[in-house]
């Protein structure tokens, strides 16, 4: 009796610990958008659909492979006045995924980001104080680890896949501006 106890809390103890290591959500869709625009009415979806030509202007302003011809840009606005974009991105580290929100000002440069789900062990997570260099940049910036943003002690891989993330993303809203897919 006594073995099965400590196996089972063994179990236990095992799982809890596993957990911890684990994904973790930090904010659903919904929750995300209403702290980014809490000051929006409403907030409109658009679906955005990218020709091949598309895709291509993408990669090439972004410096980076764009991987799909779908993208939901959500557009807040109180009113008839646009308060700004948001574009939730799910990209791949190094065996899992980290799932960002990008929110963009109407002028095309980017708000803030926010970590809306990261899949890799917590050390590996970019600090808020980071991802902070990214806001009040454009399509325009070159954004490149090591140059323009310094590099994560021990989270290179995050450092460059969110910059890259955050280019392309940025490419995207440019992209769909410049050829009226936004409303």
């Amino acid at each position: 009796m006594r073995q099965t106890n400590l196996f089972i809390l063994f179990i236990i103890l095992s799982f809890g610990f596993v957990s911890s290591l684990e994904a973790k959500v930090f904010m659903k869709r919904d929750e995300a958008l209403s702290t980014a625009f809490p000051d929006a009415a409403e907030i409109e979806k658009n679906e955005i659909f990218l020709s091949s030509d598309q895709s291509k202007a993408i990669e090439s302003l972004a410096r980076a492979k764009n991987e799909s011809k779908l993208y939901i840009i959500y557009e807040a606005k109180n009113g008839e006045k646009t308060l700004g974009y948001a574009i939730i991105d799910t990209h791949s580290l190094r065996t899992k995924t980290e799932t960002v929100m990008f929110v963009i000002n109407p002028d095309g440069t980017l708000k803030q980001t926010e970590v809306l789900a990261f899949f890799e062990p917590q050390d590996y997570q970019a600090g808020g104080n980071w991802m902070e260099l990214f806001e009040g940049k454009n399509s325009d910036d070159s954004l490149k680890v090591g140059k323009d943003i310094p590099n994560i002690t021990g989270a290179t891989i995050t450092a460059n896949s969110l910059s890259q993330a955050t280019r392309r993303i940025l490419a995207v809203f440019k992209v769909a501006s410049e050829q009226g897919q936004l409303n």
